[in-house]
């Protein structure tokens, strides 16, 4: 493991000042989840942070942040552990939620965080981005946190989606599987990630998606890791993507963005 038990130790100064942690070391079931969830996103940033140069500023990019606990925890990581030059922009539609995070940002001495009450669609930032990065982002959320990354031309985007709501299964050759509901939103969301991934592929990104942290912790636990690189490009992506799409009239909202650009 990346984040080891010495360095999960002193990450505890940040989950108190989060209120994910009290002193009296009682922390309820739903925070010890989602520390738990934070922690093991960090593993997958970390593992593609550390394999640039400590030299360079690393700008990273928290698409629909909301409470920013993953966004907080990394800045303090790489600015007091790994003394590393880090920049975060963390974007939320809700302004409130953004003044009040700026605001802790701030009292915290987090100089180079940044927080933008912001449809994801409409940000834009005018200098190299190294990741783009979402954590239960809802529904199309998820599509613009992707979209947003192609158009920074981000080296790394991560996404972890939550609920899917704009979108419906309607393959007849499924019925006996999609009408239960558990194995429904199961197949819903492995048929869009799979989709996603194409496009993202067609963008120039090697992508790979896989469960990031335990069921335990949260039953929406698959990210969606895409690299900017070159590989080798196994399948025709539009006769795929075509087939996956027609079979389950099923296009994420990345589709529609991705024409928009062109």
């Amino acid at each position: 493991m990346l984040i080891n038990r010495e360095i999960r130790e002193k990450l505890d100064d940040i989950f108190y000042v989060l209120k994910l942690k009290n002193r009296s070391s009682q922390v309820s079931l739903d925070k010890t989840v989602k520390i738990e969830q934070i922690l093991a996103y960090m593993e997958i940033i970390h593992s593609e942070i550390r394999k640039s140069s400590k030299k360079k500023k690393t700008v990273i990019v928290d698409s629909g942040a909301g409470n920013c606990y993953l966004s907080l925890l990394a800045y303090y990581f790489y600015e007091k552990i790994e003394q590393r030059n880090i920049e975060i922009h963390c974007i939320d539609y809700n302004k409130k939620l953004m003044e009040s995070k700026r605001k802790l940002a701030r009292d915290m001495g987090f100089t180079n965080m940044y927080f933008h009450a912001s449809d994801i669609v409409n940000f834009t930032l005018d200098k190299p981005v190294d990741m783009v990065y979402s954590l239960h982002a809802c529904d199309t959320a998820t599509d613009k946190t992707m979209h947003l990354g192609i158009r920074c031309n981000a080296k790394t985007i991560l996404s972890v989606a939550c609920c899917q709501s704009s979108l419906k299964l309607k393959s007849n050759s499924l019925k006996s599987i999609t009408r239960h509901k558990a194995f429904r939103d199961k197949t819903l969301m492995m048929i869009a990630d799979s989709l996603r991934a194409i496009l993202l592929e067609k963008s120039g990104y090697k992508v790979d998606i896989f469960d990031f942290v335990s069921s335990r912790y949260t039953d929406k636990n698959t990210m969606v890791r895409a690299i900017k690189k070159g590989f080798k490009q196994n399948i025709d992506h539009d006769e795929e993507y075509k087939k996956v799409s027609t079979e389950f009239r099923i296009k994420p909202y990345l589709e529609e963005l991705l024409a928009d650009a062109i």
